[in-house]
């Protein structure tokens, strides 16, 4: 067997003490202060100030740029009172699709949190499709905006039942009228905007050069 030769070990009383070199201490000491005392030591609660006066500035800026890229319908998507209503339990949700005869299955997917996938299939075939994700343990009839610290859109906090009828036309596991049917016509009006928009672009989109966005309801 080879000898294992360790290192030499330095004679310190101390060795897991660090060490310090007051010497080249004291020398960049010296240098910082050649000129005199500067001005952030002698006053450090108004550079402190003045540090938080342009923190507060780079913010305001931020946010004025990032209004430029806010959706159109913000405020509206954020507004839980007119949004988070006629709720569904997700299985019964589930059972009203299978009734209607989609076939239809859930998948624990574990992200995003509290949610399932939805897999259906096209109808007189045997090929199935991932539709969206379902809020569990029920679901709201409209999907709420969530955003980030910017006030940027990011995603959903919640899922409504309308965003998956959406997805399953777009799919094509069901029509417009078969969906219609299923879930009912919603309500005219703000909340409901963009949702018939969306609807009418995917009812039309062979013959629109406009994206979903563009198209006045």
């Amino acid at each position: 067997m080879a000898e294992i030769i360790k290192p030499p070990l330095q004679n310190l009383p101390n060795p897991w003490e660090g060490r310090t070199d007051l010497k080249t201490t004291r020398e960049t000491i010296k240098k910082l202060l050649a000129g005199g005392t500067p001005n952030w030591v002698k006053w450090p609660k108004d550079y402190k100030a003045m540090a938080q006066e342009q923190l507060l500035a780079d913010r305001e800026v931020s946010e004025v740029m990032t209004r430029r890229y806010r959706m159109d319908d913000q405020e509206l998507l954020l507004n839980k009172e007119a949004r988070m209503v006629n709720p569904i339990r997700t299985r019964d949700f589930i059972q009203k699709l299978r009734n209607a005869g989609v076939k239809c299955y859930t998948i624990d997917a574990g992200f995003p949190p509290s949610t399932v996938g939805l897999w259906a299939f096209k109808p007189g075939t045997d090929h199935v499709v991932p539709v969206c994700y379902l809020q569990v343990p029920a679901l709201y009839e409209w999907s709420v905006l969530r955003l980030d610290k910017r006030g940027m859109a990011d995603g959903e906090a919640y899922r409504g039942w309308r965003t998956v009828e959406s997805q399953l036309v777009e799919k094509g596991i069901v029509s417009e009228a078969r969906a219609n049917e299923i879930f009912g016509r919603p309500v005219d009006g703000q909340v409901s905007r963009r949702f018939r928009r969306n609807m009418f672009w995917f009812r039309n989109r062979r013959e629109l050069v406009s994206s979903p966005e563009e198209i006045e309801l």
